[in-house]
């Protein structure tokens, strides 16, 4: 025989259960954020074997923004035709976009060109014309002549005339390459077992005079996002009204390297039309009812009775 079921219990029961639930999902996701945080950070494995051989080497790597930072412009390069050049050559009228490589790195460096040239051409901005690209070899071994072959290469791939004259690929000593290096906050280490590079991945646009304006990380970059940076660090050169109107609305986060809608902003603007708005709503509201109140008023006075003269007591008497 089946006993009846309280509808209350199996209600307080359910929510439970689902508090259960939701609070044993919540610490699941807490618990393999911290995790994943603490191994990206150079934390122990969970393992008897303890830390990773790895875990020094890559502490001291990474890209450490330091925004507003004045490239050394006096330092020496050499362009992919083997001709030593001051770097503030390259800096004239436009932004430029620095990429940090490797020429010879067969995965990660190759990975950061290819997704800048790639993303190229999403944007309305062309290389050579609104801003220019330079890579330069954290690499003192590599010459010019592999610098020539990869200009070449992604030359090639821009599909634009007006590539080549803004497309450089650069080579430089030791000396100038910890300067640059120590300027933008680009760390690596060489790994004398592999004979590579252990370094992190991105590129930074820097403004006509040379200083450090934004960095974008990862192989993979936003159009939108690398649009508005290059038109904020032109200082207004180049890009559409249209985008001088969108970096009123978006701001650039350092956090993530990458532009967000400026919340504050678009809320505090939405307030003042909004109370705009409100008081001329009102403000109308408050004249229509003092013009209708006027014109009921006179309706009244039009319809009250003629007041008749009082008569003389005498009168009366004698009527």
């Amino acid at each position: 025989m089946k006993h009846p079921q309280n509808p209350v219990w199996s209600k307080t029961f359910g929510t439970c259960a689902v508090w259960v639930l939701g609070i044993a999902l919540c610490d699941l996701i807490l618990c393999s954020s911290a995790l994943a945080q603490r191994f990206a950070t150079g934390g122990p494995y969970n393992s008897p074997a303890g830390r990773s051989p790895s875990t020094e080497l890559l502490r001291d790597v990474g890209i450490e923004q330091r925004l507003n930072a004045q490239l050394p412009l006096d330092g020496i390069v050499v362009d992919e035709h083997g001709s030593k050049v001051q770097l503030d050559a390259f800096f004239r009228e436009k932004p430029v976009v620095l990429a940090l490589v490797q020429y010879r790195c067969p995965m990660l460096c190759t990975q950061v060109l290819n997704g800048f040239f790639k993303v190229s051409h999403a944007i309305p901005l062309k290389i050579g014309v609104d801003y220019d690209f330079i890579a330069v070899s954290f690499d003192p071994r590599e010459g010019s002549e592999l610098a020539a072959e990869k200009k070449r290469q992604y030359v090639r791939m821009t599909r634009q005339s007006e590539a080549e004259a803004g497309i450089h690929f650069l080579t430089a000593d030791q000396a100038l390459i910890d300067r640059l290096t120590d300027t933008v906050g680009f760390h690596y280490r060489y790994v004398e077992e592999t004979d590579q590079f252990a370094h992190a991945s991105g590129v930074m646009i820097v403004t006509p005079d040379g200083r450090v304006s934004r960095y974008f990380y990862g192989i993979e970059y936003s159009p939108h996002d690398l649009r508005l940076g290059l038109v904020e660090s032109s200082n207004g050169a180049i890009g559409s009204p249209v985008e001088q109107f969108l970096l009123l609305c978006y701001h650039y986060d350092p956090l993530t390297g990458k532009y967000g809608l400026a919340i504050a902003g678009l809320l505090r603007w939405a307030g003042i039309l909004t109370a705009l708005v409100l008081g001329t709503y009102l403000y109308r509201m408050y004249r229509r009812e003092c013009a209708r109140s006027r014109l009921v008023q006179g309706d009244s006075d039009l319809a009250l009775p003629l007041k008749t003269p009082e008569l003389d007591p005498h009168l009366r008497e004698q009527q």
